[in-house]
């Protein structure tokens, strides 16, 4: 049978998944705090790769709004560098 040679368990699947999840949400918390009200803010291709985001730029976005959603009390932004039209994301607190 072919397809037993491509198959995972799904038990393998979802233990692995929810511990990318648990890794992104730890350094997602942690960048946001060290981030929060300070001016900086880091390139979204930055962000794809370190949690673990959708290539595409804007699912990405839509990723981390809801990733930030789930936060009490914080928020993000995004600017543009007209330099290179390259996309860079900032937290602050909610108002």
């Amino acid at each position: 049978m072919e397809w037993k040679k491509h198959s995972k368990k799904i038990s393998d699947l979802q233990k692995a998944n929810t511990e990318i999840d648990m890794k992104v949400r730890n350094r997602l918390d942690s960048m946001i705090e060290e981030m929060l009200n300070q001016d900086v803010a880091v390139p979204l291709h930055f962000l794809i790769e370190h949690l673990h985001l959708d290539k595409d730029r804007d699912d990405a976005m839509q990723e981390l709004r809801l990733h930030v959603g789930l936060l009490e009390g914080i928020e993000y932004g995004v600017i543009v560098d007209d330099n290179d039209q390259s996309v860079f994301v900032f937290f602050k607190k909610t108002e």
